[in-house]
């Protein structure tokens, strides 16, 4: 009970599942289905983790006090290599994407491109922004999303499930005269 209260107090209001206490978690299993069986654990961790707490970028470092991948209760964390191993079975799955070929860092989405690009659209339509241009910079920031899922949207996903919009033709990305403003213009459906 004092190990899960102590897990719980590292992430918050998150609660831990009963194996992030259990040492042999934090070093990759030998045999081939209790690994497989670890992965699937870790991968589901992640996931949940990132969503509860809007975590968008997970970094591999080796050192770093992540509380997902470092839990000091047992004093045990997961090596560079498991992290790495972690993510790119979440990129492999298309729950995540690394940002650099160092594979230092992953965009971990809890959500699928065309999950966000539904909620994206649904917002869009639900706060009259038919036929009208939003910046990218406040669908991340911006009044409308304050309190909404999608406050703090990591950029590239942003964009990800905006071209996939474009796709749908519900949306269109294009650039702004200042430099780096890009506008989203949502249209009515079909």
């Amino acid at each position: 009970m004092a190990m899960a209260a102590a897990a719980a107090a590292q992430g918050g209001d998150f609660v831990f599942p009963i194996f992030y206490n259990f040492p042999p978690m934090y070093t990759l299993q030998p045999v081939k289905e209790s690994q497989q069986k670890q992965r699937l654990l870790w991968k589901d961790l992640i996931l949940r983790y990132c969503k509860h707490h809007r975590i968008h970028v997970v970094f591999a470092a080796e050192a770093d006090d992540f509380p997902l991948f470092h839990n000091k209760a047992i004093n045990r964390r997961l090596s560079r290599e498991v992290k790495v191993l972690l993510l790119d079975d979440l990129v492999r799955q298309g729950s995540a994407v690394w940002l650099d070929k160092g594979q230092r860092s992953a965009l971990v989405m809890w959500r699928s491109i065309k999950e966000w690009a539904d909620v994206i659209y649904t917002w869009a339509r639900g706060c009259g922004f038919e036929d009208t241009v939003v910046t990218v910079e406040e669908l991340q920031t911006g009044v409308y999303v304050a309190g909404t899922e999608m406050e703090g949207l990591h950029r590239e996903v942003l964009v990800r499930a905006v071209k996939l919009l474009e796709q749908q033709g519900k949306a269109k990305l294009f650039k702004g005269e200042a430099g780096d403003d890009e506008g989203i213009k949502f249209f009515t459906a079909a």
